[in-house]
Protein backbone atom coordinates (compact mmCIF):
# COMPACT_ATOMS: atom_id res chain seq x y z
CA UNK A 1 0.00 0.00 0.00
CA UNK A 2 2.81 2.59 0.68
CA UNK A 3 4.90 1.40 -1.82
CA UNK A 4 1.87 2.07 -4.61
CA UNK A 5 0.77 5.24 -2.46
CA UNK A 6 3.85 6.68 -3.38
CA UNK A 7 4.50 5.56 -6.76
CA UNK A 8 1.37 7.40 -7.58
CA UNK A 9 2.28 10.51 -6.05
CA UNK A 10 5.17 10.48 -7.94
CA UNK A 11 3.78 9.76 -10.96
CA UNK A 12 0.71 12.90 -10.54
CA UNK A 13 4.12 15.16 -9.98
CA UNK A 14 5.77 13.64 -13.18
CA UNK A 15 2.78 14.39 -15.30
CA UNK A 16 2.30 18.00 -13.88
CA UNK A 17 6.08 18.86 -14.67
CA UNK A 18 5.58 17.34 -18.53
CA UNK A 19 2.46 19.44 -18.81
CA UNK A 20 3.11 22.58 -17.77
CA UNK A 21 7.31 22.59 -18.32
CA UNK A 22 6.77 24.89 -21.12
CA UNK A 23 5.72 28.03 -18.97
CA UNK A 24 7.64 30.56 -18.09
CA UNK A 25 8.82 30.81 -14.79
CA UNK A 26 7.46 34.22 -13.95
CA UNK A 27 4.43 34.12 -11.65
CA UNK A 28 4.28 36.82 -9.25
CA UNK A 29 5.35 36.29 -5.99
CA UNK A 30 3.49 36.94 -2.74
CA UNK A 31 4.01 36.94 0.82
CA UNK A 32 1.21 35.35 2.01
CA UNK A 33 -1.82 33.11 0.81
CA UNK A 34 -4.85 31.39 2.44
CA UNK A 35 -7.11 28.51 0.74
CA UNK A 36 -10.15 26.98 1.11
CA UNK A 37 -10.66 23.26 0.12
CA UNK A 38 -12.97 20.24 -0.37
CA UNK A 39 -12.48 17.00 -0.37
CA UNK A 40 -13.78 13.51 -0.08
CA UNK A 41 -13.68 11.38 2.91
CA UNK A 42 -12.80 7.38 2.90
CA UNK A 43 -13.30 5.21 6.53
CA UNK A 44 -9.96 4.01 7.93
CA UNK A 45 -9.67 0.35 9.61
CA UNK A 46 -8.97 2.19 13.23
CA UNK A 47 -12.63 3.60 12.47
CA UNK A 48 -14.73 0.65 11.61
CA UNK A 49 -12.93 -1.21 14.22
CA UNK A 50 -13.96 1.45 17.31
CA UNK A 51 -17.48 1.21 15.86
CA UNK A 52 -18.82 -1.97 17.75
CA UNK A 53 -21.53 -3.99 15.85
CA UNK A 54 -22.40 -1.30 14.18
CA UNK A 55 -19.81 -1.91 10.64
CA UNK A 56 -21.29 -5.76 11.04
CA UNK A 57 -24.96 -4.30 10.62
CA UNK A 58 -24.03 -1.81 7.82
CA UNK A 59 -22.41 -5.22 5.74
CA UNK A 60 -25.47 -7.30 6.07
CA UNK A 61 -27.89 -5.83 3.18
CA UNK A 62 -27.13 -3.36 1.28
CA UNK A 63 -24.82 -0.91 -0.44
CA UNK A 64 -23.56 1.85 1.73
CA UNK A 65 -24.31 5.42 0.51
CA UNK A 66 -21.10 7.90 1.73
CA UNK A 67 -22.27 11.17 2.22
CA UNK A 68 -19.29 12.15 3.73
CA UNK A 69 -16.82 15.26 3.10
CA UNK A 70 -13.86 17.32 4.04
CA UNK A 71 -13.87 21.09 4.20
CA UNK A 72 -10.47 23.08 5.11
CA UNK A 73 -8.74 26.49 5.79
CA UNK A 74 -5.34 26.51 5.23
CA UNK A 75 -3.49 29.84 5.50
CA UNK A 76 -0.16 29.92 3.80
CA UNK A 77 3.34 32.03 4.31
CA UNK A 78 5.92 32.29 1.94
CA UNK A 79 9.79 31.85 3.95
CA UNK A 80 11.55 31.71 0.53
CA UNK A 81 10.49 32.82 -3.01
CA UNK A 82 9.51 28.93 -3.80
CA UNK A 83 8.99 27.40 -0.48
CA UNK A 84 5.92 27.83 2.32
CA UNK A 85 4.98 27.14 5.66
CA UNK A 86 1.15 26.12 5.66
CA UNK A 87 -1.49 25.53 8.46
CA UNK A 88 -5.05 23.59 7.79
CA UNK A 89 -7.58 23.85 10.11
CA UNK A 90 -9.96 21.56 8.81
CA UNK A 91 -13.21 19.20 9.87
CA UNK A 92 -14.41 15.97 8.09
CA UNK A 93 -17.89 14.89 8.28
CA UNK A 94 -18.49 11.18 8.15
CA UNK A 95 -21.91 10.46 7.15
CA UNK A 96 -22.61 6.85 6.09
CA UNK A 97 -26.27 5.70 5.38
CA UNK A 98 -28.59 2.98 3.66
CA UNK A 99 -31.55 1.51 2.90
CA UNK A 100 -33.00 -1.89 2.39
CA UNK A 101 -36.76 -2.32 1.60
CA UNK A 102 -36.96 -6.78 1.71
CA UNK A 103 -40.20 -6.71 -0.46
CA UNK A 104 -38.28 -4.55 -3.37
CA UNK A 105 -35.57 -7.20 -3.37
CA UNK A 106 -37.82 -10.00 -4.32
CA UNK A 107 -38.64 -11.60 -7.57
CA UNK A 108 -42.10 -10.50 -7.26
CA UNK A 109 -43.98 -8.25 -4.34
CA UNK A 110 -46.26 -10.88 -3.49
CA UNK A 111 -44.47 -11.13 0.01
CA UNK A 112 -47.10 -10.21 2.67
CA UNK A 113 -44.59 -8.72 4.68
CA UNK A 114 -41.84 -6.43 4.13
CA UNK A 115 -38.17 -5.92 6.57
CA UNK A 116 -37.52 -1.93 6.50
CA UNK A 117 -34.20 -1.04 7.60
CA UNK A 118 -32.85 2.43 7.64
CA UNK A 119 -29.35 2.94 9.75
CA UNK A 120 -27.12 5.60 9.59
CA UNK A 121 -23.43 6.50 11.39
CA UNK A 122 -22.08 10.13 12.10
CA UNK A 123 -19.01 10.92 13.22
CA UNK A 124 -16.76 14.64 12.82
CA UNK A 125 -12.66 14.44 12.32
CA UNK A 126 -11.29 17.94 13.55
CA UNK A 127 -7.72 18.20 11.69
CA UNK A 128 -4.79 20.16 12.66
CA UNK A 129 -2.03 20.04 10.36
CA UNK A 130 0.92 22.31 9.83
CA UNK A 131 3.40 21.69 6.65
CA UNK A 132 5.57 22.61 4.39
CA UNK A 133 5.34 23.16 0.53
CA UNK A 134 7.85 23.26 -2.15
CA UNK A 135 6.88 24.92 -5.52
CA UNK A 136 9.43 22.89 -8.23
CA UNK A 137 7.80 24.48 -11.07
CA UNK A 138 6.25 27.95 -11.40
CA UNK A 139 4.79 29.17 -14.61
CA UNK A 140 2.98 32.27 -16.03
CA UNK A 141 -0.31 31.38 -14.82
CA UNK A 142 0.40 27.64 -13.45
CA UNK A 143 2.42 26.58 -10.57
CA UNK A 144 3.16 22.72 -9.01
CA UNK A 145 4.00 21.80 -5.57
CA UNK A 146 5.15 18.88 -3.30
CA UNK A 147 5.23 18.87 0.27
CA UNK A 148 5.08 17.10 4.19
CA UNK A 149 2.94 17.36 7.03
CA UNK A 150 2.46 16.43 10.41
CA UNK A 151 -0.76 15.42 11.45
CA UNK A 152 -3.06 15.82 14.40
CA UNK A 153 -6.57 14.61 13.82
CA UNK A 154 -9.45 14.24 16.84
CA UNK A 155 -12.08 12.24 16.39
CA UNK A 156 -15.50 13.22 18.07
CA UNK A 157 -17.78 10.47 19.55
CA UNK A 158 -19.80 8.16 16.86
CA UNK A 159 -23.59 8.40 17.00
CA UNK A 160 -25.49 5.41 15.08
CA UNK A 161 -28.87 4.71 14.20
CA UNK A 162 -30.80 1.76 13.28
CA UNK A 163 -34.48 1.71 12.91
CA UNK A 164 -35.87 -1.31 11.49
CA UNK A 165 -39.56 -1.95 10.97
CA UNK A 166 -41.40 -5.49 9.95
CA UNK A 167 -44.78 -4.18 7.78
CA UNK A 168 -47.79 -5.91 6.87
CA UNK A 169 -47.88 -4.80 3.07
CA UNK A 170 -52.01 -6.16 3.68
CA UNK A 171 -52.75 -2.78 5.17
CA UNK A 172 -49.46 -1.16 6.05
CA UNK A 173 -49.25 -1.73 9.54
CA UNK A 174 -46.25 -2.31 11.37
CA UNK A 175 -46.11 -5.99 13.25
CA UNK A 176 -42.11 -5.37 15.10
CA UNK A 177 -39.18 -4.23 14.40
CA UNK A 178 -36.47 -2.23 16.78
CA UNK A 179 -34.89 1.41 17.26
CA UNK A 180 -31.34 1.03 18.54
CA UNK A 181 -29.55 4.13 18.95
CA UNK A 182 -25.71 3.72 20.11
CA UNK A 183 -22.28 5.80 20.79
CA UNK A 184 -19.12 4.95 20.61
CA UNK A 185 -16.05 6.75 22.07
CA UNK A 186 -13.36 9.19 20.12
CA UNK A 187 -9.81 9.10 20.00
CA UNK A 188 -6.87 10.74 18.03
CA UNK A 189 -4.29 10.10 15.54
CA UNK A 190 -0.76 11.81 14.85
CA UNK A 191 1.95 11.20 12.19
CA UNK A 192 3.23 12.57 8.94
CA UNK A 193 2.33 12.82 5.66
CA UNK A 194 3.11 13.94 1.79
CA UNK A 195 1.09 16.15 -0.62
CA UNK A 196 1.00 17.08 -3.93
CA UNK A 197 -1.09 19.38 -6.19
CA UNK A 198 -0.98 22.49 -9.09
CA UNK A 199 -2.65 25.65 -9.04
CA UNK A 200 -3.95 27.14 -12.21
CA UNK A 201 -4.15 31.62 -11.70
CA UNK A 202 -7.36 32.81 -12.75
CA UNK A 203 -5.87 36.01 -11.72
CA UNK A 204 -3.29 37.51 -10.35
CA UNK A 205 -4.52 37.04 -6.98
CA UNK A 206 -6.59 33.59 -7.00
CA UNK A 207 -5.79 30.49 -7.75
CA UNK A 208 -7.86 26.88 -8.59
CA UNK A 209 -6.21 23.91 -7.43
CA UNK A 210 -6.37 20.17 -6.86
CA UNK A 211 -4.00 18.20 -4.55
CA UNK A 212 -3.97 14.70 -3.32
CA UNK A 213 -2.59 13.47 0.11
CA UNK A 214 -0.83 10.27 2.05
CA UNK A 215 -0.62 9.86 5.61
CA UNK A 216 0.84 7.07 7.82
CA UNK A 217 -0.91 7.37 11.47
CA UNK A 218 -0.66 6.30 14.78
CA UNK A 219 -4.32 5.83 15.82
CA UNK A 220 -5.74 5.95 19.52
CA UNK A 221 -9.52 5.50 19.40
CA UNK A 222 -12.53 3.73 20.65
CA UNK A 223 -13.03 2.33 24.14
CA UNK A 224 -16.79 2.11 24.83
CA UNK A 225 -19.82 1.17 22.45
CA UNK A 226 -23.25 1.77 24.08
CA UNK A 227 -26.80 1.77 23.15
CA UNK A 228 -30.03 0.33 23.99
CA UNK A 229 -32.61 -1.14 22.16
CA UNK A 230 -36.48 -0.15 21.95
CA UNK A 231 -38.36 -2.94 20.88
CA UNK A 232 -41.47 -1.75 18.35
CA UNK A 233 -44.77 -3.21 18.68
CA UNK A 234 -44.89 -5.43 21.57
CA UNK A 235 -44.20 -5.05 25.58
CA UNK A 236 -40.91 -6.32 25.57
CA UNK A 237 -38.63 -4.11 27.71
CA UNK A 238 -35.83 -2.31 26.33
CA UNK A 239 -32.30 -3.47 26.32
CA UNK A 240 -29.20 -1.80 27.06
CA UNK A 241 -26.02 -2.51 26.29
CA UNK A 242 -22.14 -2.03 26.88
CA UNK A 243 -18.68 -3.31 25.95
CA UNK A 244 -15.17 -2.82 24.90
CA UNK A 245 -13.76 -2.27 21.56
CA UNK A 246 -10.88 -0.11 20.10
CA UNK A 247 -8.18 0.35 17.65
CA UNK A 248 -4.64 1.52 18.77
CA UNK A 249 -1.44 1.00 16.65
CA UNK A 250 -0.23 2.30 13.33
CA UNK A 251 -1.69 2.62 9.92
CA UNK A 252 -1.82 3.95 6.22
CA UNK A 253 -4.36 6.31 5.35
CA UNK A 254 -6.15 6.10 1.84
CA UNK A 255 -5.36 8.67 -0.97
CA UNK A 256 -7.53 11.57 -0.59
CA UNK A 257 -8.04 14.13 -3.46
CA UNK A 258 -9.22 17.71 -2.74
CA UNK A 259 -9.67 20.92 -4.61
CA UNK A 260 -9.10 24.24 -3.31
CA UNK A 261 -9.44 28.26 -4.15
CA UNK A 262 -7.02 30.49 -2.60
CA UNK A 263 -6.25 34.21 -2.85
CA UNK A 264 -2.83 35.60 -2.71
CA UNK A 265 -1.29 38.79 -1.02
Amino acid sequence: MKTKTLTTLLLFSSITYNAFSQFNLSITKYKWGIGASLGNVEVDDPQWNSWGYAKGNFYNFGDITNKSFSVSITPKYFIRKDVLLRLEFGIAKINLKYYWDSNAHLASNNSPTTDIINQNIQQNIYKFIPGVQWNFLSGKSIEAYLGMTVSYLHYSEMKYENHRELRLLINDSITGGLDDKATATGGFAVGAGAFTGANIYLQKHISLGAEISYSILYYDIGDTFSGEVVWLHNQAPSQTYSYFCSYKGFQSSTILASINLSAWF
